[in-house]
């Protein structure tokens, strides 16, 4: 697998098809793996490049890795992007790696072309999510009172804003999880901390898609609603996956999508 050098982490990616490129931006507790489905799909007309974001999978992390932000991980994609296009790219992300993807098209429109915005983590456009995220943070310093295991709590879906869905995800995930836990801790809530630009949300000047599906948890679902009306040049599409995330239980519709924003 080959691997490039993003502000002192190595990153490793991968690329599957020709054409107009598209990056894969994946979610937290996951891989470049959970993409396999969507990238085979992809491949039929486009470039499909993949990556392990840092702390993940083959990628490295920084030395005491603790905290990390949107704008970080939003660097990175710009590095793996400059490597590995040679043209502006679509991006698409899922969970946080969707808020990552839309960071990097409202700063850096330049390497984007469009984007697709699989189950956005931008719970701060939700005022139900405050309680929940209130709740998670309780849940949290008990197990660690209690010296449970955090990743455990992750994992099991006891945090409903902290961690939305992660029972519908592969077992890869919780393999990941297990691996890197520093990387899980890094993550947690970095999307509500993300200074989101809401005049650029409204005057963005890519197409982007929100995609859900029947299966995406209500705060995701009605962080999507939320959304929809402040970006600009975006539509919400959803997609049929009764159990799995939207690209992981329907690859072909997902790519259908992408492909409709291809230049």
């Amino acid at each position: 697998m080959p691997r490039l050098e993003a502000r002192g982490v190595e990153i490793a990616w991968s690329e599957h098809g020709r054409g107009s490129p598209v990056l894969l931006i994946h979610e937290t507790a996951a891989t470049q793996a959970v993409w396999k489905p969507l990238a085979e799909a992809l491949a039929r007309e486009l470039r499909a490049i993949a990556y392990d974001r840092r702390g993940w999978g083959a990628s490295s992390e920084p030395d005491d890795y603790r905290r990390t932000t949107i704008e970080e991980q939003s660097e990175d994609a710009a590095a793996v992007l400059e490597a590995t296009a040679d043209e502006p790219a679509i991006v698409c992300g899922a969970g946080v790696g969707a808020v990552i993807a839309l960071d990097l098209m409202l700063r850096c429109d330049d390497l984007v072309s469009a984007a697709v915005l699989i189950e956005p983590m931008l719970l701060q456009l939700t005022p139900t999510a405050t309680t929940a995220l209130s709740e998670d943070r309780r849940r949290i310093e008990i197990a660690a009172g209690n010296r449970e295991n955090v990743i455990d709590v992750y994992l099991s879906g006891a945090l409903s804003a902290l961690g939305p869905g992660v029972t519908r995800m592969p077992d890869q995930a919780a393999e990941a999880a297990r691996a890197r836990p520093r990387s899980v801790l890094a993550e947690l809530g970095i999307p509500a901390a993300w200074r989101m630009p809401l005049p650029r949300l409204a005057s963005a000047v890519r197409p982007s898609a929100i995609v859900i599906c029947e299966s995406t948890p209500r705060l995701l679902g009605d962080a999507a609603q939320s959304l929809g009306p402040r970006l600009a040049q975006s539509a919400i599409r959803e997609v049929s996956s009764r159990e799995d995330p939207p690209h992981v239980g329907g690859p072909a519709e997902v790519a259908s999508i992408v492909a409709e924003l291809s230049p």
